[in-house]
């Protein structure tokens, strides 16, 4: 298919970040063909054309960190710090999840991602039926058209969990048994990554161990995989998570992929809050990357992490939402937004974050941690066709000297008007024009997330809370 855009303001993000006012992006095969000013657009039909006036074109956003199994539940986890929230609100919710349960999730997460223009996503995935969870995730999201890579959660036995199918060896055999099956799959929209933990909370539920993280490693080098795991988040208490770890260990969670000779450009490190000055001079010298999920942080009321101080490091740093069970949103526009206010607001200076440097976050620095930037993240010749057309003429984008600042900082995700993964329109003035199933999706993850939280016991969290109000009044 070939698709022409023109009249827009292009945002490339290509090495020399060029803009083009009145631009076109034209594709054709998946792949972008030419981007530039209006008079070098090339003089031929194009299958379809958008007038994109007063529209800003970007790459397709890039969220580096969601748990789509999460939109079943969203809306329930006010008032929780981390690790009650980890015990007492994720596990009993896992516990009765169904894989159609998350199948219907993984739908109503691909739509709302591209609806909010997000062509790209790392499914951090979690402890489910081991082969049948790559289908409930990845055949969903295919279908939608979403880009998705699928970390899959690298488990083994270790003392806590005698009773797992899989020694480390064992592990790797059958991992790498899916990555031969699903990495690259659905026409490259499907790659595979590993989710390796060894962080505090998941240290304390007995779902880490050495030689689970080394195996995890060893196979990501083996295979070129990229590895997330959550890193350096929770409350600063005596008697729980980050602190109480920090306590008994003597050592960070960086500290000790770096002990055992793994911490190297494989890894993803999420969240960050409590990044030292260590962690960071080590994760510059090891060249790995870490994704800033700002809005998960002020939800759970967890803290502000040192970003300002890894970008001057040299540490490349994107961003994620986290899972709509956290922090309720997955808009990447709303992380981008978030992401400059609260790091200006810490360090007391608002040139610290600019509107240029997380929109940087959000596309060509995802894509670099993802190891894709030859493929995606910039809009250049040869690359894959993820454009995202933001509408930009309503009344709260106005007026407009500098469209990237009123971008970052007045718009919303449901601006979209048109979204292209490989030169495939899966989003047509704020429209799915391939999937028919909207309504259908909206109304099973609806009845599928009431009785998920009615069996987990977490239905109550849904009353209303107003301060300073008596119960029953």
């Amino acid at each position: 298919m070939s698709f022409l855009v023109r009249n827009a303001y292009v945002v490339t993000m290509n090495p020399k970040r060029e803009v083009f006012e009145g631009g076109f992006v034209a594709v054709s095969d998946g792949k972008i063909e030419a981007v530039g000013p209006a008079p070098d657009a090339p003089k031929k039909e194009y299958a379809e054309t958008l007038d994109a006036s007063g529209m800003i074109v970007i790459p397709g956003l890039i969220n580096l960190h969601q748990h789509p199994w999460m939109n079943l539940v969203k809306g329930l986890a006010d008032g929780m710090v981390l690790e009650p929230w980890v015990f007492g609100f994720v596990q009993p919710c896992l516990q009765h999840m169904t894989l159609e349960d998350l199948r219907v999730s993984a739908y109503l997460a691909a739509l709302e991602m591209i609806r909010t223009g997000a062509t790209c996503c790392l499914n951090h995935s979690t402890s489910f039926k081991q082969d049948l969870e790559f289908e409930a995730c990845i055949g969903p999201m295919a279908e939608v058209g979403l880009r998705q890579v699928f970390a899959k959660l690298f488990q083994c036995k270790t003392p806590n969990m005698p009773d797992h199918p899989h020694t480390a060896e064992e592990a790797q055999a059958f991992v790498g048994g899916l990555v031969d099956e699903f990495h690259g799959g659905n026409g490259g929209l499907t790659r595979i990554a590993l989710g390796v933990e060894c962080n505090a909370h998941h240290t304390e539920l007995g779902k880490s161990s050495d030689e689970l993280v080394r195996a995890g490693h060893a196979l990501a080098c083996e295979r070129d995989l990229r590895i997330t795991s959550h890193m350096s988040g929770g409350s600063l208490t005596m008697d729980m998570g980050f602190l109480k770890y920090l306590r008994l260990t003597k050592r960070t969670d960086v500290a000790y992929l770096k002990s055992l000779g793994v911490l190297d450009a494989h890894w993803l490190l999420i969240h960050g809050i409590h990044f030292s000055g260590t962690d960071i001079a080590d994760m510059t010298e090891a060249g790995c990357h870490a994704v800033y999920t700002p809005t998960s942080e002020s939800m759970r009321g967890g803290g502000v992490g040192p970003w300002v101080n890894l970008y001057r490091a040299g540490v490349n740093i994107a961003l994620g939402s986290d899972g709509p069970a956290v922090d309720y949103s997955v808009d990447m526009v709303e992380q981008m937004k978030a992401c400059m206010f609260i790091q200006n607001v810490k360090h007391l200076d608002p040139t610290v974050m600019s509107p240029e440097r997380v929109l940087e976050m959000g596309t060509v620095n995802g894509a670099r941690a993802l190891g894709m930037e030859d493929e995606i993240g910039s809009l250049e010749p040869g690359k894959a066709a993820d454009v995202a057309v933001f509408d930009m003429r309503g009344p709260h984008l106005q007026v407009m000297h500098n469209p990237v600042a009123n971008f970052v900082c007045c718009a919303r995700g449901a601006d979209a008007h048109t979204v292209l993964i490989n030169g495939v329109p899966v989003l047509r003035e704020g429209l799915f024009p391939n999937f028919t199933g909207v309504e259908e999706v909206i109304r099973e993850a609806t009845e599928r997330g009431r009785a998920v939280a009615e069996k987990a016991g977490i239905a109550e969290r849904a009353k209303f809370n107003w301060p300073g109000r008596a119960e029953g009044a």
